[in-house]
């Protein structure tokens, strides 16, 4: 039987400034102390203390500042790894923008009809903020499309599921900035019209129509992207070969 592989030096100091993390010994944007100090506590070189602080960088644990003011800080960015392997999939083809949209209408409408069934008070009241936002951002286009992307954050995040936000959220961010400068105020005011039957029917519990409204919001949005000329289009259009 093949035994159980080693771990590397590297490794080890990462797993264990990992664990102070989680742990809450290492707290939010609490500066670790130099590489130098780091490789004297744990019995390393600056070299293997530089390859673990690269390891939690990558995995979003950690943020390393250049210039003044720098170092290494702690952060929860733990949605990088995904973020970077889907920007990446797009990049080279191997997703599309549709593929996107296709994972907004998987996660999105359950995530409202789990809204409708479990959405407390405070949610709803953060909720009916920022559809207000919106109404009053009417003219203008940026604002009212940061608040209309902001009304899904919220209505995911009232599922009351931390992973599904975390899903909804990356695919989201990644859509938006591939789509950055093509979305027009009109664009934003139909769906915002949606937004306003959605926060009605989660508000008074009917998960069934809360999930058909946001299958029918971001429907409308992929058609009018379509009528802008932007590809999102059900099938395999853009998709590399073989």
């Amino acid at each position: 039987m093949q035994g159980v592989r080693r771990k590397k030096a590297y490794e080890e100091v990462a797993e264990a400034i990992r664990r102070q993390v989680f742990t809450g010994r290492l707290e939010q944007d609490q500066q670790l102390p130099p590489e130098r100090e780091l490789a004297e506590n744990y019995g390393v070189s600056r070299v293997v203390v530089r390859e673990a602080i690269r390891t939690l960088e990558l995995a979003g644990i950690l943020r390393v500042q250049k210039g003044a003011g720098g170092g290494t800080f702690v952060c929860h960015d733990l949605d990088k790894p995904l973020v970077t392997s889907m920007q990446n999939m797009l990049a080279g083809g191997d997703i599309t923008l549709n593929d996107l949209f296709e994972m907004r209408l998987l996660l999105e409408p359950p995530a409202a009809a789990l809204a409708a069934q479990r959405g407390d008070a405070a949610g709803l009241v953060r909720l009916a903020e920022v559809l207000d936002l919106a109404h009053k951002s009417r003219d203008d286009s940026q604002a009212l499309r940061d608040h209309n992307l902001e009304f899904h954050r919220r209505l995911v995040a009232l599922a009351g599921n931390p992973l599904l936000s975390l899903l909804c959220e990356t695919v989201l961010g990644i859509l938006v900035d591939s789509l950055r400068g093509k979305l027009s105020r009109q664009t934003s005011l139909t769906v915002h019209e949606y937004h306003y039957k959605i926060f009605e029917a989660v508000r008074a519990g009917r998960a069934e129509e809360a999930r058909r409204l946001t299958v029918d919001d971001l429907e409308t949005l992929r058609e009018l992207y379509r009528h802008m000329g932007v590809e999102v289009s059900q099938g395999q259009a853009g998709r590399k070969a073989g």
